[in-house]
């Protein structure tokens, strides 16, 4: 049977599982290429934004003062890969 985790942003209960409150393992492995990264850009209302980023870090996958400044966007923004380089985008209701 597979097993299936479920995140939840509700507060634990204080139910008798202890795999609730053990840590995440690491989903991203480091890249086998030297040098190569990846840039996240997150779009949306400055609060939803906030808690993406204290989301992120929470799951151990980023810190929080490696993210800019959350910026008002006034004028369209026009995202220009480089050579090579693919998109991916993901729209979440929050």
């Amino acid at each position: 049977m597979k097993s299936t985790t479920v995140l939840s942003a509700r507060p634990s209960t204080g139910g008798a599982d202890p795999a609730a409150h053990a840590p995440l393992p690491h989903l991203i492995t480091p890249s086998t290429v030297p040098g190569e990264s990846i840039r996240h850009i997150l779009l949306g209302k400055p609060e939803a934004i906030q808690q993406t980023i204290h989301l992120l870090h929470i799951l151990h996958y980023s810190e929080t003062v490696l993210w800019s400044p959350v910026l008002t966007v006034t004028d369209p923004i026009i995202v220009t890969p480089s050579q090579a380089e693919a998109m991916s985008l993901l729209r979440k209701a929050m």
